[in-house]
């Protein structure tokens, strides 16, 4: 008859006590490819579907002696998923618009056409058999969104802890060593920063301080920080004075740094700015690893960036680094940015950034709470990088 069938053996149930009726739609479903049931009643259509299967139903509501909408709104109730076309004359138009408020999937008018009762009861099946796809795949994505939340909230705790592992990681603040107080503040754009300071004793005499910027955030970059505590752990017992060790220089402690992370191969590698202070010469000893901004000193009403240059640390193979030497007078301050500040400065220019830095440190003297709070710490924590700040002062 012209109407593609939706697949093969669909088994209908058609509820009709008319015969003339009967004979026309079952004929017409059987010639249509379709597996058919007739049952002249209420009662005996119930008692096949509980005991059969059964694809689709043909209800029609003008049948004699009985309540179709009753049984109607009973199916509907017990057999949800299952599809039902509802066949009625032009004086049953209130059952016809209550049937179809209960979501029967289409309606028949007598007389009918056979190719419309084809048509209908194809795109019925299709309809169902959409609407069950519709629901399992809802089903899965619920499940998938569950498991999802689930290893989220792991990640998320992981991340806590991780975080908390960072934190006590980190060197105390304010903290004095010799004559220097020192003080730092990381705001991490996620979780987990790839920013890290350091600052420790390395003899009677030395001390050894540095803000690191690994590339990128979060857990990758963390872990490198993580390394660099552990280098940082290493240098202290490595060059005690019991061992006869000295710190050869700040930029050899840059180049050791270096080989080491490019023997790990973690694919990070990072900028830092790394002094040493020897307190006995009054010495300041110091050497740049690609890191930017500089590093910002002051002494008495002149703030200045320090000079230098250099290459960043776990990239390069037998990487050389400048070390810099300058006397220090007995009242200092010097402070270390990383680079995500420049992200948050509203200056269009380097330049000018460059000069609002300078005008902070001056500012707060060095302290590295207000100048948090000047820079603005709800604009830091939505910041696309990491925020670190370090600073030591001459007590």
């Amino acid at each position: 008859m012209g109407v593609p069938l939706t697949g093969p053996c669909e088994h209908l149930l058609i509820v009709n006590d008319d015969p003339e009726s009967q004979q026309l739609i079952q004929d017409c479903l059987n010639d249509g490819g379709y597996e058919t049931t007739l049952v002249s009643d209420i009662p005996a259509a119930l008692t096949y579907l509980q005991w059969n299967h059964v694809d689709l139903v043909l209800l029609d509501l003008g049948m004699k002696d009985a309540d179709p909408l009753k049984m109607l709104k009973e199916l509907c109730s017990t057999y949800s998923e299952l599809p039902i076309i509802v066949l009625s004359h032009f004086g049953t138009i209130e059952q016809t618009a209550e049937a179809l408020k209960l979501n029967v999937m289409d309606y028949l008018r007598k007389p009918f056409h056979p190719e419309m009762v084809l048509f209908s009861v194809s795109n019925s099946l299709k309809r169902m058999k959409l609407m069950q796809e519709n629901r399992k795949y809802r089903e899965q994505l619920e499940v998938a969104n569950r498991e999802l939340q689930r290893r989220l909230e792991e990640v998320q705790a992981d991340q806590q802890a991780g975080k908390l592992v960072q934190q006590r990681m980190l060197p105390p603040s304010p903290y004095r060593l010799m004559d220097y107080k020192f003080t730092h503040r990381i705001i991490p754009a996620d979780y987990l920063s790839g920013d890290y300071v350091e600052y420790h004793q390395v003899s009677d005499t030395k001390l050894v301080f540095f803000l690191v910027d690994v590339t990128g955030h979060g857990a990758s970059s963390a872990f490198v920080t993580v390394m660099m505590k552990q280098l940082a752990i290493r240098s202290r017992r490595h060059f005690q004075k019991e061992q006869r060790r000295e710190v050869n220089s700040a930029a050899w402690m840059l180049k050791w740094i270096n080989k080491n992370l490019l023997d790990a191969d973690l694919g990070r590698h990072l900028t830092i700015f790394l002094g040493v202070i020897d307190k006995e010469t009054r010495q300041l000893n110091y050497s740049y690893g690609g890191h930017f901004p500089q590093a910002i000193m002051s002494i008495g009403d002149d703030v200045r960036y320090l000079e230098g240059r250099g290459l960043p640390v776990g990239l390069f193979e037998g990487a050389e680094y400048e070390d810099v030497y300058m006397p220090l007078p007995k009242k200092f301050g010097l402070t270390v940015f990383s680079d995500g500040v420049l992200e948050i400065l509203p200056q269009k220019s380097l330049q000018e950034k460059e000069a609002r830095l300078l005008e902070l440190v001056k500012e707060t003297n060095h302290r590295v709470d207000l100048m948090i709070q000047r820079l603005g710490e709800n604009e830091i924590r939505r910041a696309p990088d990491d925020i670190s700040v370090l600073s030591l002062q001459t007590v």
